[in-house]
């Protein structure tokens, strides 16, 4: 009994145990089945969020049975909460529009869909009146036996998808449209483009015409109006002379102005700055205004303050047109018109004003006004008006600027920088002038003339080069533009020949530019000048070529000596006796006779000036060892001495260009006195002529 007891006792507590494991573990799992409860209606919660926000419902039935859904099922297709959707349910809130294509491809979906294999469709339906497009993914199931067994699928609102997708191909079309319209913009702005270009060359091809048309009358006008005055003249007479040379001058730099603006990139007006003597150019500004406009000249007056400067460095085509354009606009009622020049502070200010006019000149527009300021902005010049009580006008300042490097201060051609005649008589020059028009033959012939040359001529570049070929000459002045041959084929025609291959030829062509010019010169021309042809720059260029290549030609002859070498220098300046006088009187008594007394006192200071001037900046120059700067200013104390006939001084100038260094040194001495007896000479010369 007692171990029967004992056996049901132990029984007993491990049935207790037991139980006691049992309801642990219940309590355990039911815990687990409460976390995954809660995980599954959290997941649940987050794919039902999911789902509202993309807009997007799951869907399955088996079969035999109803079709189950998700709670965004009813919301997207407008179902009422609680209503069990069934096919007509379905079909009812399909668009009509859409309805029998809708059951034709559940029919094709249930008859030979494969199973497996996503298909999708898309339809509109309405949602409380509203037309929604829904996207529909469906998947079909099938048995062992290839029957139906179910299908799962999802349905999505697509409406703004659609939406941005119209939008979207909306855009590329507008954009196709675009890149077609640009592309035929384009197409039209090349063809515009093109044809602009044609119009700037025939513009370009026009003015140059019309440039070489206007330059050979010109070149003949101006070349006689030259030789003209050389002749003897009475002082009225040579006033008069003096004013028709300014007119047509000014008519060239017109003529020069439209060319460089029809080759400038930008339109505008191209500034050439060079050193220009304020005192003669105020004083031909005045004369050109007293004489070719009476009217208004004789009420020009001019106030040039002490403070001015000799030189100034600008441009003095671009400032004559504003000075020009200044006076005729206050010239045009009766009052006095005052040109006054001073300095202030770095800049040169100019101030032409009138009274009685201001009025006027507030009231009128300038239609000159933009005009102006891209001729002032050239020169970097500054353009004011000048407005005080009684007093109208404008008021020019320009930058003071004295000094250019690679430049040096020359007199006018109009002033004579060299002697009319600057060949020996016994050793005269042979050129061969080449054009096809006869003025312009006869007014070069009779220049070289002039200048102490032979010349003969030729009407086109064949006739030249045969005659080249055939004859000797020293040089040759070659037109560009001609029958049969040009100037440029001619040219180099000529330096494909070894018996002239070095011969000097000038190219005088009406049909050019500053860089065309250039450009002549890389081409086989040895300098070039531009119609009209100014005689001095002729005299000058024929000097500097044929002087440099006879010496070469005698530095290669065995049969000349450096003692025996002949100059080609005014008559006279190659072997000076030291008794000649140190002014040539019949020389200066011709350069000086023809002008008015207040301008000989004018030109002789100048001269004065400038010699003194530049024989200090050769010694200068010698003294710092600096070659260029010495041969600088030896080149233009050349030219001022032949200005008015010291032939001494000039020769001993020249001799100093080509000296060695030994023998510097004194040609410097003898240099500092013929400048000292030039000048006193000159003066005596000076006073004689007013006895």
């Amino acid at each position: 009994m007692r171990r029967s007891e004992a056996a049901r006792e132990e029984a007993e507590a491990i049935l207790e145990r037991r139980s006691r494991e049992l309801l642990q573990a219940n309590e355990q799992l039911m815990l687990r089945e409460s976390e995954l409860q809660r995980r599954l209606d959290r997941d649940s919660q987050f794919l039902l969020r999911a789902q509202r926000t993309a807009r997007i419902a799951s869907f399955h039935r088996d079969r035999g049975r109803r079709l189950a859904t998700s709670p965004e099922f009813h919301h997207l297709l407008g179902l009422a909460p609680g209503i069990k959707p069934d096919e007509q349910t379905l079909i009812s809130h399909i668009h009509p529009l859409d309805r029998d294509r809708v059951r034709r491809q559940e029919a094709e979906f249930h008859g030979s869909a494969e199973p497996g294999i996503e298909h999708g469709y898309e339809f509109r339906i309405l949602r409380h009146g509203e037309t929604r497009w829904m996207r529909w993914n469906i998947i079909r199931e099938d048995d062992e036996h290839g029957r139906f067994k179910s299908l799962l699928g999802t349905v999505q609102d697509i409406t703004e998808q659609r939406a941005s997708d119209r939008r979207a191909r909306a855009l590329a079309l507008i954009a196709d449209r675009r890149v077609r319209q640009l592309v035929r913009l384009s197409k039209e702005l090349q063809a515009s483009r093109q044809a602009v270009e044609e119009a700037f060359y025939a513009k370009a091809d026009f003015l140059a015409a019309m440039s070489h048309d206007i330059r050979t009358p010109l070149n003949g006008l101006l070349g006689m109006i030259d030789l003209l005055s050389l002749g003897e003249l009475n002082e009225a007479q040579a006033e008069r002379l003096g004013m028709a040379r300014e007119a047509a001058h000014q008519l060239q730099r017109h003529i020069e102005q439209i060319v460089d603006m029809a080759h400038a990139d930008d339109g505008g007006p191209v500034a050439s700055a060079q050193p220009v003597d304020l005192r003669r150019y105020f004083d031909t500004l005045l004369q050109f205004w007293r004489y070719g406009h009476e009217r208004i000249g004789r009420r020009l007056r001019l106030e040039l303050d002490g403070s001015v400067p000799e030189v100034l460095t600008t441009d003095p085509t671009r400032l004559r047109q504003l000075m020009d354009a200044f006076i005729e606009r206050l010239g045009e009622g009766e009052a006095p018109i005052s040109l006054r020049v001073t300095v202030q502070g770095d800049c040169l200010c100019i101030d032409i004003v009138s009274t009685a006019t201001g009025q006027m000149l507030r009231e009128r527009r300038d239609r000159r006004r933009a005009l102006l300021q891209r001729w002032a902005a050239a020169i970097e010049a500054d353009i004011t008006p000048c407005q005080a009580e009684g007093v109208s006008g404008f008021t020019l300042r320009l930058p003071l600027r004295q000094e250019v490097s690679d430049a040096h201060y020359c007199v006018p051609a109009a002033e004579q920088q060299l002697p009319d005649r600057v060949f020996n008589e016994e050793n005269r020059p042979r050129l061969l002038v080449v054009d096809d028009i006869e003025t312009n033959r006869v007014v070069l012939c009779q220049m070289l003339e002039v200048i102490g040359c032979d010349s003969d001529i030729a009407c086109d570049g064949r006739e030249a080069v045969d005659k080249a070929l055939s004859e000797r000459f020293d040089g040759v002045l070659m037109d560009i533009l001609m029958p049969r041959m040009s100037g440029l084929e001619a040219v180099a025609e000529l330096r494909r020949q070894p018996a002239v291959a070095t011969l000097p030829v000038v190219a005088i062509t009406a049909h050019t530019n500053r860089e065309e010019l250039g450009e002549l010169t890389r081409q086989g021309f040895s300098a070039a000048l531009a119609k009209p042809v100014n005689r001095q720059q002729l005299a000058a260029i024929l000097l500097e070529l044929l002087d440099g290549e006879r010496r070469r030609a005698e530095e290669h002859s065995p049969a000349v000596t450096g003692s025996s070498v002949t100059s080609l220098s005014p008559p006279g300046v190659e072997a000076m006796p030291s008794s000649a006088p140190a002014v040539d009187e019949e020389h200066f008594r011709a350069i000086f006779a023809s002008l008015s007394p207040a301008r000989r006192q004018m030109l002789l200071q100048a001269a004065v000036d400038d010699i003194e001037r530049l024989v200090a900046e050769v010694v200068s120059a010698h003294r710092r060892g600096e070659r260029e700067p010495l041969q600088r200013a030896a080149h233009s104390l050349k030219g001022v001495a032949g200005n008015f006939g010291a032939f001494p001084l000039m020769a001993t100038v020249n001799a100093l260009r080509h000296a060695e260094d030994e023998r510097t040194d004194d040609l410097l001495k003898t240099l500092q006195q013929q400048s000292t007896d030039a000048v006193t000479s000159a003066r005596e010369l000076f006073q004689s002529l007013s006895t």
